[in-house]
């Protein structure tokens, strides 16, 4: 080291600004500076939504705003919603149930905190540990109102741990992302039943293992364990009539063959169950029709799932597998050909389910019907890989299953989520 740079002055620190935005559930900015307040365990000044923290020459400065706020700051916290919506949305990424579940944490989130903090520095190592420093406090933050923490230029966003959730480039640091689940209110709890609030835990604890997320305020399956459901003969009665549609639909679609073919194939299978009278009047319609399109033959080889859905309620079979891809079509057929080809030998091998596995079964099946079909509606793959037709055949079977509907008929099975 020369003379001069010994002489040299050192340099002076320099005031660094930066800011950033916090996005969370709560939608009064009072009840979310209160929580702040809690954790570092001091009061902030004024009627203002503001709080301020201070740590030697580091200041953070926290502005609340709610979308329920009038003026300029509920118009900032719309604003600032709705555009990470919209940027988390449009960014291309293999990585989609991620992304999904951001999408769905930041829809449910109603306030926003701008956030701008300072210190002095002296030098880029100086800004490097004292950036480090002071976002721990806008971490725990985040971490305590369940939200989500945008920096700088806003194109990474990340959770209350620092961990990366997504960028610009489709990148995580996550294997997975669950949104943080908004309690239902007292109220809603104490209007529906104990059971039914149960099998809705049940349902959503399940859910969360597999990282589906659902919305915690859909219905809840009102019908009781304890109530009557459907008998071991109307199963093996449905389970008939289910392969016989199911055959028949493959034997024209696959198969490519005539009607009169067709019913030629079906009509020893028809005798040997009986299954004339188990047919629902759209089932009949069908059988019976000699000029029916391709496309109603495809929906209608989609009975395979119902049958295999009734095999299981029936005891025939322990597979009723996560819904990810089709069941297994030959081994369904095989179920019913072996010890079970007629309706005698059917309801001599019958073990029907209790009505509480059919409603469990039910109420989940629900839930994830409204995952397929909400992620449709918003143009994205269904969460978790599941295969949205056998989740709605299932959703079909089981509510008809679990008598769900005032025991509704098979072909006025309620669909919708």
């Amino acid at each position: 080291m020369g003379l001069f740079d010994k002489l040299k002055k050192p340099k002076m620190p320099e005031r660094v600004y930066e800011a950033g935005v916090i996005f969370f559930p709560e939608e009064d900015p009072k009840k979310a500076l209160n929580q702040v307040e809690e954790l570092f365990h001091t009061e902030h000044q004024g009627d203002a939504n503001s709080y301020t923290l201070h740590n030697g020459d580091m200041e953070i400065a926290l502005l609340a705003c709610g979308v329920s706020e009038e003026g300029d700051d509920g118009k900032y916290a719309s604003e600032q919603i709705q555009g990470v919506g919209g940027y988390v949305y449009q960014v291309k990424t293999e990585l989609v149930d991620i992304k999904r579940n951001l999408f769905y944490h930041l829809r449910q989130c109603k306030g926003v905190f701008r956030v701008t903090y300072s210190f002095e520095s002296a030098s880029q190592a100086e800004t490097k540990e004292k950036e480090k420093q002071i976002r721990i406090p806008i971490l725990q933050i985040t971490e305590k109102l369940q939200g989500v923490v945008t920096f700088g230029n806003g194109l990474s966003l990340l959770d209350g741990q620092g961990r990366l959730i997504l960028d610009k480039e489709g990148k995580s640091g996550l294997e997975f992302y669950m949104p943080a689940e908004k309690p239902v209110p007292d109220g809603w709890k104490s209007s529906a039943s104990e059971e039914s609030l149960e099998r809705r835990n049940r349902s959503m604890a399940l859910l969360r293992e597999h990282h589906v997320y659902v919305t915690p305020w859909l219905p809840l399956l009102g019908e009781k364990e304890e109530e009557p459901g459907r008998t071991a003969e109307e199963v093996c009665g449905r389970a008939a009539a289910l392969l016989v549609v199911s055959l028949y639909s493959e034997c024209r679609v696959g198969e490519k063959q005539s009607y009169k073919e067709a019913r030629e194939f079906v009509d020893p299978i028809i005798e040997s169950y009986g299954a004339e009278e188990f047919f629902s009047p759209e089932e009949r319609k069908y059988l019976n029709d000699p000029d029916s399109t391709e496309q109603t033959q495809i929906q209608y080889a989609w009975q395979y799932e119902n049958l295999w859905v009734m095999e299981w309620a029936l005891g025939l079979t322990e597979d009723l597998f996560w819904p990810t891809h089709i069941c297994d079509v030959p081994g369904s057929v095989r179920i019913m050909s072996q010890g079970c080809s007629s309706m005698k030998e059917l309801l001599a091998a019958a073990r029907l389910r209790s009505r509480k596995e059919l409603l469990d079964q039910a109420d989940l099946i629900y839930r994830l019907h409204w995952a397929c079909v909400d992620a449709r509606v918003m143009g994205m793959p269904a969460p978790g890989g599941l295969e949205e037709g056998v989740v709605m055949e299932r959703h079909r079977a089981l509510f008809w299953l679990a008598g769900c509907d005032d025991m509704c008929l098979w072909d006025e099975v309620d669909l919708s989520t």
